[in-house]
């Protein structure tokens, strides 16, 4: 019996250049289940550590063959990152996580430059305004204005009025 486990043992020896090739495959395949699945990162620091198992392998097989590694990782490290930071909200966990694109709710005011109107609160910068019986937010240019004070719109900036005191 100690005989047939010492062949097997014996047979079961793994080349370091088939290590370093399955350490890499391995890491690989960690990262892109990290991608896919929810595991929290335990999937992905795996992952990191089989491809830095691997560069030491090749450290182990020639220091060449090591530094050759360790320069193709470091030099492939932000094409994969830019790849996995465009396709991961495409997957479905990331649609999961993440909010969809929001259509902007900001409608243009139906409000002319040069038009007058009443404060109807007190502008400290923002506030509230009265044009042809129609309220507004708006924001002051400077200063406080108290309210019921006649004000004119002097700009509009990203659709919000900009008044001064009249």
């Amino acid at each position: 019996m100690f005989s047939v486990l010492s062949v097997v043992k014996n047979d079961l020896k793994m080349s370091p250049t088939l290590l370093c090739i399955l350490l890499f495959a391995a890491g690989i395949v960690m990262l892109v289940g990290e991608m896919l699945l929810p595991t929290s990162g335990a999937l992905g620091i795996m992952g990191c550590g089989a491809i830095i198992g691997g560069i030491s392998v090749g450290f182990y097989i020639h220091q060449w063959i090591g530094v050759s590694l360790l320069l193709v990782v470091l030099a492939l490290t932000p094409v994969a990152w830019t790849a996995v930071l465009h396709y991961w909200p495409r997957t479905p966990l990331g649609r999961g996580i993440l909010l969809p694109p929001m259509d902007s709710t900001v409608q243009p005011p139906h409000v002319g430059l040069g038009q007058y109107g009443i404060a109807v609160s007190e502008l400290r910068p923002m506030g509230w305004c009265e044009f042809d019986d129609a309220r507004h937010e708006v924001r002051s240019e400077t200063g406080v204005i108290p309210a019921g004070s006649k004000v004119k719109v002097v700009s509009i900036d990203g659709g919000r009025l900009i008044v001064r005191a009249a």
